[in-house]
């Protein structure tokens, strides 16, 4: 059940870099993560309501595992929107599956869970996925190079970071409802992060806000995904692994790729496809 809930998760998610590197054409990145999580929030409320059969009773540690989960969300998903912005979707998106290499090495300094042979394995085809996917056939040396000088790869790399991070805090408060309640964790979660960017974005003023209507369609559509994507991925959490889980999400990447060829027009998806198998493959190891 909970793979089904994670690949529906991650098929939903796919489409958030296309949509969004659409509306970034026009609008700043914070203003578009406030805006595509303010028009989600009634759906997941929705949601909420309807699969939440009974307030949940909540202690201590719920609040500080939700509260550290939107902290590390806002700054991830304004590093990954600032990262479209600046570079195509096909090169950035892959990238996010460094999580699991992420989450190996953190377990592995502070809980001193060191890696099977086949988990570094994982992380090796993780890492010449990478390389491979910003190798170009005129120079061996791109991916060295695109680390440098792109910032936009320092900025989704920093993503994929925090994201290893927050489904530790987002499991913890699932536990920590009585009955268990992943909707509910969802909702507050998401509601928290709305209501953190609010200040900045009302500062920004209503000319920079107004520059997300002139993609009303996509803004709708990032919306609506934003509002059913976290119901099936905290589900999934609740029945299954952190690890396997989050691996599964990451597959996203993969067709992120694709889209971005199909509607963007993004080139280089025959350079860029395999290094981004590779990493999945490397990333699906790394969670068995």
């Amino acid at each position: 059940m909970w793979v089904a809930l994670a690949l529906g998760a991650a098929l939903l998610t796919s489409f958030n870099p296309i949509l969004y590197k659409r509306i970034l054409q026009d609008a700043e990145p914070l203003v578009v993560v406030w805006g595509v999580t303010l028009l989600a929030l009634p759906l997941l409320g929705l949601f909420t309501l309807a699969l939440t059969p009974q307030f949940p009773h909540l202690d201590g540690l719920f609040f500080f595992s939700v509260l550290g989960s939107a902290g590390l969300n806002v700054v991830a998903h304004l590093a990954s929107t600032k990262a479209l912005k600046l570079e195509d979707a096909s090169l950035v998106t892959p990238l996010l599956i460094f999580s699991p290499v992420f989450t190996v090495l953190i377990s592995a300094v502070f809980l001193g869970e060191t890696p099977s042979a086949r988990g570094v394995l994982g992380v090796a085809l993780v890492l010449i996925g990478a390389y491979w996917l910003n190798r170009s056939s005129a120079d061996w040396l791109a991916p060295f190079k695109a680390l440098t000088f792109k910032p936009g790869v320092g900025l989704v790399l920093l993503a994929g970071l925090l994201w290893a991070v927050t489904p530790l805090f987002e499991k913890t408060a699932i536990r920590h409802t009585l009955p268990d309640s992943p909707r509910f964790v969802a909702f507050v979660a998401t509601a928290l992060i709305a209501i953190s960017l609010t200040p900045a974005v009302a500062v920004s003023g209503r000319s920079v806000i107004g520059k997300l209507f002139l993609h009303r369609r996509e803004w709708s559509l990032a919306a609506l995904i934003a509002g059913s994507a976290p119901i099936l991925g905290y589900t999934a959490f609740s029945l299954g692994f952190v690890g396997y889980v989050t691996t599964l999400f990451r597959l996203s990447t993969i067709m992120t790729v694709l889209w971005g060829s199909l509607f963007l027009k993004e080139r280089s998806l025959a350079q860029r496809l395999p290094g981004s198998l590779m990493m999945a493959a490397g990333a699906i190891l790394i969670a068995l």
